[in-house]
């Protein structure tokens, strides 16, 4: 029975439940049972990691299982962040230990594995099996290594044991990751080095000893590597001194820096521009009022945003609260941190999925132990364990990668505003150009609108020139890729010693290998999507589960030896721009070229250093970057997107456009943006032509209401995935008869929501996956959750015996 007197813990477990439990505490284990700390816990018939999430005094009368043991020296966040780990898990319908799981550094995951010892009677029968018998090799193998990790099946050792021949018992694979220790040398207390050699002389026997005693007894403690490394002889002088008692040894942890040298140092600017200041006082009066609020910033590109932030997060800590800056890319983060860890010293973090697992540990012990101020990162910043938040910022808020595509797909910007809201912070959103759905907030009140409409230094816009791309045929390689316009403008800009940005959104050499005896496309073998050919690895590659193969001579579907590469990808746009401009240097920035870590930053060191003159890239290179001797951006295929089948097609072509056209003309220089594209009539191409983000507003606006999108519904996307192609459409097609079957027993409310589906998605098979997908569109967020809840539960069953995976993305992104 549970003791009245004890305390309780309520614990979400990292499996996939919803629920969250209650354990007793051990006599052994109390004080060191806190909210924030992960516990090693009994769940049913094995044992599992779980967070503990509150602590109540008192037993409730009946029998509760206890923990088994406490796995942190202290906490890993604090119980503030509590109710914001409950309300993520219930918005986004994920389970609330998987949740939490995800947020904390990783390398933390606790598991267990299966060992065995062999009893006297499994030693007499090992004596009398068979020799070459597959039970003996087992029973042998157990035998020979007691307490290890069971090789073979589980079922084997659960039948020996079942036959009294071993006792099988499960123990815990500790985490990888936590404080890295180092050796360290110190002079033990009370001695003095002129003393010690009057009392023994003699004793120094090597030349550098002197200094090597002077360094240690005026220290604090030194690194034995750091002794090692200045002295030959280091070692053999510890172990000396040691021996007479002098020195000792000893372990502490130390720091893993993640963030290198800074790109350059920041020059403070005199003064702030009139609508900074005007801006900026708007923000601060917000953070003294000490209450929640949400400002959108619509500020153009190279207004003084980070100017802006960097005041806004100094005002912050100067009331004593803590700040969070979100970026949507790693490269940006590190890039940013650079600039505000040199205005405002060591209580900065940086913390994204870049750094290695010690060094994501270290970034969120300081930022729980409260050590630092400020925290730079992506979205998983959002998590950072502050106790005493005031600001929130998201930098590029309209920028997509905001969004999690696995595990907990949340929406770190829109969490952002929900976070900020339960512990009182000022939420800044960032963009020069909006999403639809944080303009029409502010539009509607619910945000307040601030504007920075003008470039600092009263510098003009980058002039804008579209070229239409249907006039110009394929010819050689270079034509078709780059207008005769673009390469002239080029030429006369690398003459004048600027530099270039070319922008395209595709990577790889060519796009597809196509058959022209049968017209069909090399495919994945895991995935209904055409192979991309690279021609630095000399393959064909997917770039949505990894496959590659190499180049193929006949047609995979009718064998005839007649196929050709078509379209073109950063790789190709390198290459053709090296034989054009043989003399300059080139360089690329996609995920390709910048998988080792490190490698984006040092791209952007060499091309805000000038060392580079045409920088071609992805998505990339589209974000806050400020590179003044930047005056020509080229937009090779701006109608990439618009083909997607997605109703935010023409917002992320518009915003793609006006981020990257913001690089050019940041300098002395007015820029000038080139952008090629088949459609030149498109809204969303001929509003960003002309810097008119509040008439592309008004025109996808009008769109989206006519059919009913976000921001004038909620989204819900249900996506089933299953290895059988039949079964997966099947349970699809059951799934919607069970929506449709809920709908009908709702008279009223079923006709604020409408299910559209089940279709096979655009991507019917990724990763080895066939999928099909059911759209959810709702008039209210409750009653969209209400509805999915429903669902949820009436199709367990059918889920769990067909075999196909449920996915439930709560305001998806990603259509495909």
């Amino acid at each position: 029975m549970c003791d009245k007197t004890k305390s309780i813990l309520q614990v979400a477990v990292a499996i996939p439940v919803r629920e969250t439990f209650h354990y007793a505490i051990p006599d052994r284990l109390s004080s060191q049972a806190e909210v924030g700390r992960r516990v090693m816990v009994p769940f049913r018939n094995r044992k599992v990691t779980g967070y503990i999430l509150n602590k109540e005094e008192g037993g409730q009368g009946f029998e509760l299982k206890e923990i088994l043991d406490v796995l942190d020296p202290e906490p890993l966040f604090h119980h503030g962040l509590v109710p914001f780990f409950k309300w993520m898990a219930d918005y986004y319908l994920y389970p609330l230990g998987r949740l939490i799981q995800s947020a904390l550094p990783g390398g933390l995951n606790v598991s267990t594995f299966k060992t065995a010892r062999i009893t006297e009677k499994g030693k007499a029968v090992l004596a009398l099996m068979p020799t070459h018998s597959e039970e003996k090799r087992a029973l042998n193998w157990i035998k020979e290594h007691p307490d290890k990790k069971i090789p073979f099946a589980f079922e084997a050792g659960l039948l020996f044991q079942k036959k009294g021949w071993v006792v099988v018992d499960e123990k815990i694979r500790r985490s990888r990751t936590g404080p890295l220790m180092r050796k360290f040398v110190r002079a033990k207390d009370g001695l003095e080095l002129d003393r010690l050699l009057t009392e023994k002389p003699g004793l120094l026997g090597a030349k550098n000893e002197m200094v090597f005693l002077e360094g240690i007894l005026t220290s604090d403690g030194l690194p034995l590597r750091d002794i090692s490394s200045q002295f030959a002889n280091g070692a053999y002088l510890v172990r000396k001194w040691k021996k007479r008692g002098v020195l000792e040894t000893y372990e502490a942890p130390v720091f893993r820096d993640p963030t290198g040298k800074e790109i350059s140092p920041t020059r403070v600017p005199a003064q702030l521009y009139d609508q900074q200041r005007e801006v900026l006082a708007v923000i601060k009066a917000g953070i003294e009022k000490g209450s929640f609020s949400t400002s959108l910033l619509h500020g153009v590109t190279g207004s003084g945003k980070t100017e802006v932030y960097y005041r806004a997060i100094e005002h912050a800590i100067q009331r004593g609260r803590q700040a969070i800056l979100m970026v949507p890319e790693i490269a940006l983060a590190i890039y940013v941190e650079g600039m505000f860890r040199s205005r405002l010293g060591e209580k900065v973090a940086v913390f994204h999925s870049g750094l290695s697992e010690g060094e994501r540990y270290d970034q969120w012990m300081s930022m729980a132990r409260g050590e630092v101020d400020l925290v730079i990162g992506a979205r998983s910043a959002l998590f950072a364990p502050f106790p005493r938040l005031g600001l929130i910022i998201v930098d590029e808020e309209h920028d997509s990668s905001y969004k999690q595509e696995e595990g907990a797909r949340y929406q770190a910007r829109d969490a952002a505003v929900m976070r900020g809201k339960m512990e009182k912070a000022l939420v800044l959103l960032g963009s020069g150009t909006p999403s639809v759905q944080s303009f029409y907030n502010a539009r509607t009140g619910r945000y307040q609108m601030l504007t920075m409409p003008d470039r600092i230094e009263s510098r003009p816009l980058p002039r804008v020139e579209v070229i239409d791309m249907k006039g110009i045929a394929e010819g050689s390689e270079k034509e078709g890729i780059l207008s005769p316009l673009l390469r002239e403008a080029m030429e006369s800009a690398l003459g004048e010693g600027k530099q270039v940005m070319l922008f395209l959104n595709r990577r790889g050499f060519n796009r597809v290998c196509l058959c022209r005896s049968c017209g069909q496309p090399v495919r994945c073998s895991n995935c209904d999507i055409a192979l991309t050919y690279h021609l630095r690895e000399n393959r064909l590659a997917c770039h949505y589960c990894g496959f590659h193969c190499g180049p193929r001579e006949s047609c995979p579907s009718c064998g005839h030896e007649d196929l050709k590469a078509y379209g073109f990808g950063t790789e190709r746009l390198e290459k053709a721009l090296r034989e054009l401009y043989p003399d300059k240097s080139i360089a690329r920035m996609d995920r390709d070229s910048t998988r080792r870590k490190g490698h984006a930053l040092r791209l952007i060191k060499r091309f805000s250093r000038q060392e580079i003159d045409i920088l071609v890239g992805t998505q990339m290179i589209t974000k806050g970057y400020d590179f003044p001797n930047v005056t020509l951006v080229g937009v090779i295929a701006a109608d990439f997107l618009l083909g997607f089948p997605d109703f935010r097609a023409g917002e992320r072509t518009f915003q793609i456009l006006s981020q990257v056209a913001g690089r050019a003309g940041r300098g002395d220089h007015q820029g000038r943006v080139i952008v090629q594209t088949f459609n030149p009539e498109h809204y969303a191409i001929s509003t960003a032509r002309d810097h008119d983000y509040e008439g592309f507003f008004e025109r996808e606006k009008a769109l989206r209401e006519q059919l009913g999108y976000p921001p004038f519904s909620f989204l819900a996307c249900l996506r089933l995935q299953g290895n059988d192609k039949r079964k997966t459409a099947e349970t699809a097609q059951r799934m919607g008869e069970i929506m449709v079957g809920i709908l009908r027993r709702w008279p009223k409310r079923g006709e604020k929501i409408r299910v559209l589906g089940p279709v096979e998605a655009p991507l019917s098979k990724l990763k080895g996956k066939h999928r099909w997908q059911i759209f959810v569109k709702s008039q209210g967020a409750a009653l969209l959750h209400h509805f999915l809840g429903e669902v949820e539960g009436l199709s367990k069953g059918i889920i769990t015996s067909s075999g196909v995976n449920l996915i439930i993305d709560v305001d998806p992104y990603q259509m495909l």
